[in-house]
């Protein structure tokens, strides 16, 4: 069989690392694969040491930033006109490479879909994210008729958690989703971290994200903020990079609460596993998380984990086994549930190991490839019983 993956970019972040682990499982399984990107990046270093094949074909996304400005529409005609073209040239690439199947690993891009139509391939869509929880982002067709196409477009439809799947299926036919949880593997610790704090006199909070609103770093330096006020020595490093405008407003948070000598920005960690090795708890303060690497990166590494009682988050984490759930939104709460970990070390080292044995089982590769290789397996499958008929 031979897989033709759409991927929105070439970068490491969630949904790229997903597909790397994904075509590192199919490849074992003998399953030949071909991976269409944007523009270059580090992504395509790591297939070049599988062995597998990329083009980079120069597609835009059918997803824009929600700000008004005078060319907006103009713009996505113009985005869409594209899509239209480079699907023509896409479709003509799948042909001469013999694939089976089309398979887009995000809804970012249409392209893959529009392309697998034309080439007569069925077509898979991987949805790593949910535009109904980004407030920043808009499709171009418009939702309904974005998601009408997702649904009239593909064979079947992949999303990566329960929530995910909730957000969908008032326009998704729930018959075409299947959940599928990717898999987590730890990378190798090649990085050293610049903040040793390991054996510190303090209690040391880590939260790793990009700096998005969304992602409730302010939660955390608040929850800090109150652990001072209640006599508790606790630091927190924030690892990531993003929006200038986010940085500035969290520096002005913390200026507020006097937190200077209390949290640390580190900037992005292409390896943070050291950095989550090093901590005493790991926080996810996210408003919406559609899956959570960050969170079972953590539990692999074995240690304690607080997160908000949100989306995915809430799946992966059963509280008072695998970590500790708070109420997003709810600084106290959360502050309540560091000081817990903080006055009780025994516990905090009891839900680390738990969690770290309950995801070796569960994300582990072989289980990730072997699911997805059964629904390539059974689209095809159908699809040419279809065509022979």
């Amino acid at each position: 069989m031979r897989v033709c993956f759409i991927s929105h970019s070439a970068g490491r972040y969630g949904a790229e690392l997903a597909l790397l682990e994904l075509i590192q499982g199919l490849v074992k399984l003998g399953i030949v694969c071909m991976v269409l990107v944007p523009k270059e990046g580090p992504l395509l270093a790591e297939l070049d040491r599988l062995n597998v094949e990329w083009r980079v074909v120069p597609y835009p996304k059918w997803i824009s930033r929600r700000i008004w400005t005078p060319y907006r529409i103009a713009r996505s005609i113009v985005r869409t006109l594209l899509v239209l073209i480079i699907a023509l040239r896409i479709a003509q690439i799948i042909k001469k490479s013999h694939c089976d199947v089309v398979y887009t690993n995000t809804t970012m891009v249409a392209v893959g879909a529009i392309a697998a139509q034309l080439a007569r391939k069925p077509h898979i869509w991987h949805f790593h994210e949910s535009v109904y929880h980004n407030p920043d982002q808009k499709f171009d067709l418009g939702e309904r008729l974005a998601t009408y196409l997702m649904d009239r477009l593909s064979k079947m439809i992949v999303v990566v958690s329960r929530s995910v799947q909730e957000d969908y299926k008032r326009y998704l036919s729930l018959e075409r989703m299947r959940v599928i949880y990717q898999s987590v593997s730890l990378p190798k610790e090649i990085e050293s971290p610049n903040n040793s704090f390991a054996g510190s006199l303090f209690f040391q909070c880590v939260i790793v994200g990009s700096l998005n609103s969304w992602k409730g770093h302010d939660e955390a330096i608040s929850a800090l903020a109150e652990l001072e006020h209640r006599g508790i020595n606790a630091h927190l490093l924030i690892v990531g990079d993003g929006a200038k405008r986010v940085r500035l407003k969290l520096d002005q948070q913390i200026i507020v609460h006097g937190l200077q000598q209390r949290v640390k920005f580190y900037g992005y960690a292409e390896n943070p596993t050291p950095l989550i090795r090093a901590a005493d708890v790991v926080l996810i303060c996210s408003r919406w998380e559609a899956f959570g690497r960050v969170a079972v990166e953590t539990m692999l590494a074995g240690k304690a984990l607080i997160g908000s009682a949100r989306g995915a988050t809430s799946e992966l984490i059963q509280h008072g086994e695998t970590g500790l759930l708070y109420e997003w939104g709810n600084c106290i709460d959360l502050a309540d549930k560091i000081q817990y970990l903080y006055e009780n070390p025994h516990e905090r080292a009891r839900l680390g190991l738990t969690a770290q044995v309950w995801a070796e089982n569960r994300f582990t590769q072989e289980r990730y490839a072997q699911e997805v290789a059964s629904l390539l397996s059974e689209v095809v499958t159908k699809t040419n019983r279809v065509l022979q008929s």
